[in-house]
């Protein structure tokens, strides 16, 4: 099945906060309270030095386009960048399958709806280089054998949906869907450290008759509350407290105030802003009164239309500021009235910390890399326009998320947002 919005699931990776981990990570373990509330720590990965360059020169090369008096003389509405999303490795949990001891590494993801799992159905380097799940060695494996293909900017996963038994935490889900990778096409899984994604976003995402594992929980009642919440920690030296709570929230993990915003389209967790406002003034990025904005634990960065991320970035001038990134201004999104404010060391990444991982731009042939070896920061939002009718929208990834707990209610269709502490 061919998804509606194709930028959705491309894997790029950001690297902003890496954590440093041991390799062997322990399996994850719930916490319970209250009989049907777990809270359970999610995994960190360091990147390498080859990665952190591709990321670089992909962010730096799209930003300058924005810049080019062709772009600012043209309005460039209708172009459609396909190179799209921009999942994040650093934040994995474990889940089971067949059997709770049959541990497998998936991506957290609310901006999609489909379990993904590498299988040895693929025989192709980039699926033999992760765990692969074997049909044939679990007993509750059932064949339902119904094909399935999403498209992605750099390239397709193919697959067949089938059912087996998923362990999450101490959540047993029989008869979950799931589609086994029988062909991967392009970057998806060949330099990343993960067996798999799953989906969190609304059903009406996924393909006719595929069951999500949330809508699984939620009809066998699973859980306390119908809600999951995501804390993603700050600081790159603690490998303790990233976490997932499934069931309702953690209130160790909320500054102040939780602030919950309705749901406007049940497709992805999708709100909408009253204003987006650089350094408090109104510079005409939600000209209709409104923005939409998904909220996508997958997407490492921040997006938006690559119109109104021009405007933004022009007015930022982030680049000629990089040896005083606090005289930045400071980015607000106004949210039926409460602020969220990000300010410049939080949406800025320097990439002078990260000269040893450029020492081997200088000497490279590609001339784009010895110019991204000229910037000393990046501003984390790239252009990406998605298409009606979900679209035009901007994406609050993870450099948004680090800083506000957030909480995904299904029973109210609602999301939350509080200081995270």
């Amino acid at each position: 099945m061919k998804h509606s919005i194709i930028w959705l699931c491309t894997l790029i990776l950001f690297f902003g906060n890496a954590i440093n981990i041991q390799e062997n990570q322990t399996v994850l373990q719930g916490e319970k309270e209250n009989g049907k509330v777990q809270h359970i720590k999610l995994n960190e990965k360091v990147v390498n030095v080859k990665d952190s360059q591709d990321f670089y020169k992909f962010v730096a090369l799209n930003q300058k386009r924005l810049f080019e008096k062709e772009f600012i003389q043209k309005s460039s509405a209708s172009e459609n960048l396909r190179l799209h999303n921009f999942k994040n490795i650093q934040y994995t949990a474990d889940i089971g399958i067949g059997q709770s001891g049959n541990v497998f590494k998936v991506v957290l993801d609310t901006g999609s709806a489909n379990l993904w799992i590498d299988s040895n159905r693929c025989t192709e380097p980039g699926c033999l280089r992760h765990k692969q799940y074997k049909h044939e060695e679990s007993h509750s494996f059932l064949p339902l054998n119904q094909e399935l293909t999403v498209e992605f900017g750099s390239g397709e996963l193919k697959g067949l949906v089938n059912s087996d038994t998923i362990y999450f935490g101490d959540i047993t889900l029989p008869r979950q869907n799931l589609a086994e990778i029988t062909s991967e096409n392009g970057i998806i899984f060949k330099s990343l450290d993960f067996d798999g994604i799953l989906g969190l976003a609304y059903p009406q995402m996924a393909p006719k008759n595929f069951n999500p594992v949330f809508d699984n929980m939620i009809q066998q009642r699973a859980l306390e509350k119908n809600q999951f919440a995501f804390y993603f920690a700050k600081d790159p030296n603690d490998i303790t407290h990233s976490e997932f709570t499934l069931g309702g929230y953690n209130q160790a993990h909320v500054d102040g105030d939780i602030n919950y915003h309705n749901v406007i389209d049940k497709y992805y967790w999708m709100i909408k802003a009253d204003s987006i406002l650089v350094g408090g003034q109104d510079i005409g990025l939600c000209d209709d009164g409104s923005c939409k904005l998904i909220v996508d634990t997958g997407t490492s960065i921040m997006s938006g239309p690559m119109d109104d991320v021009g405007t933004l970035l022009r007015n930022l001038n982030v680049k000629d500021h990089c040896q005083e990134i606090k005289s930045l201004p400071t980015i607000t999104f106004k949210i039926d009235g409460i602020d969220y404010n990000l300010e410049p060391e939080e949406y800025v990444k320097p990439t002078s910390t990260d000269s040893s991982a450029f020492a081997e731009m200088n000497s490279s042939e590609d001339q784009s890399m010895v110019e991204v070896n000229s910037w000393d920061c990046i501003a984390s939002f790239i252009p990406l326009d998605i298409q009606e009718p979900q679209g035009p929208a901007w994406i609050l990834g993870d450099v948004f998320l680090r800083k506000y707990y957030s909480i995904y209610d299904r029973d109210n269709d609602r999301v939350g947002f509080a200081k995270s502490k």
